[in-house]
């Protein structure tokens, strides 16, 4: 019966130390002001159409938390309007992005540079 208490006393540990897992299945992800949220359903997964930079904030002067790669899933947590980007994934202008948690990382990409998947 102690070994059936293992696995769900390992994974909350690692939550609170702040460990997020990958794109698939359930994740924590920490809101703005730093609490952590578990979400138990599975995300709305979200594929990169090119090589796309996850950044801070929704704008392109916001710092780049790490780039996403083209073909690779992510998880969509909301739609924002933020700062307009130009030229994003072949699109002139435009400036609606979507905070994402791109294998553990939660930050913001352009709208048009990802789709449902």
């Amino acid at each position: 019966m102690k070994k059936l208490l293992i696995a769900p006393v390992a994974v909350a540990a690692l939550a609170l130390a702040g460990f997020v897992p990958s794109a698939e299945g359930a994740a924590t992800v920490r809101n703005d002001d730093m609490t952590t949220v578990a979400a138990t359903a599975k995300c709305k997964s979200l594929t990169a159409l090119s090589n796309v930079n996850v950044r801070k904030s929704a704008t392109t002067k916001s710092t780049i938390l790490r780039l996403w790669y083209k073909g690779t899933k992510g998880c969509d947590i909301k739609g924002v309007d933020g700062g307009s980007y130009k030229n994003a994934c072949g699109i002139k202008s435009y400036h609606y992005w979507r905070k994402v948690n791109y294998r553990g990382t939660v930050g913001y990409v352009p709208n048009v540079c990802v789709k449902y998947s």
